[in-house]
């Protein structure tokens, strides 16, 4: 009932031949060369959209601040944000949510204009934007800012 086996025999080997590896190595390789810079750019842009909802959520304190003093609060010339709170006492009234960007604001007593740059040697280095009191809002700098040419 046993059969002897002889030295030609056929064996099946269970896993992987060498150029079936490789094959799935480049196929990968070539997703990822494709998914990558996708998504670098996705991050840029949405790191942009982020500072944008900052900038309307800062315009808000400002316009909350003229409800208070019928005026906005002169920052002569540009001055960061913080330093500006800093200033006015204003502590703890708005905190931004995009950490690659430096927020910007000069403030006459009628007048207000935000401006969003990109932090130097970060993901959105030369994009910029802003926003005044009249609600223009400009963007510029088009790959730093992902992309993105209006708001």
């Amino acid at each position: 009932m046993y059969k002897k086996q002889g030295s030609n025999f056929h064996t099946s080997s269970a896993g992987f031949t060498l150029l079936e590896l490789m094959v799935a190595v480049i196929i990968l390789a070539i997703l990822a060369a494709i998914a990558m810079p996708m998504y670098s750019n996705y991050i840029t842009k949405a790191k942009a959209r982020s500072a944008q909802s900052d900038l309307v959520a800062l315009s808000v304190v400002m316009e909350s601040l003229y409800q208070r003093n019928l005026k906005y609060v002169d920052s002569a010339g540009e001055k960061t944000v913080s330093d500006y709170f800093t200033t006015n006492s204003m502590t703890g009234s708005w905190q931004p949510s995009a950490d690659t960007f430096d927020y910007k604001l000069t403030v006459t007593t009628t007048t207000y204009s935000l401006k969003a740059v990109g932090s130097s040697g970060g993901r959105n280095d030369g994009c910029e934007i802003t926003l005044t009191n009249t609600n223009s809002r400009s963007i510029t700098g088009d790959s730093a800012c992902g992309g993105l040419t209006s708001w």
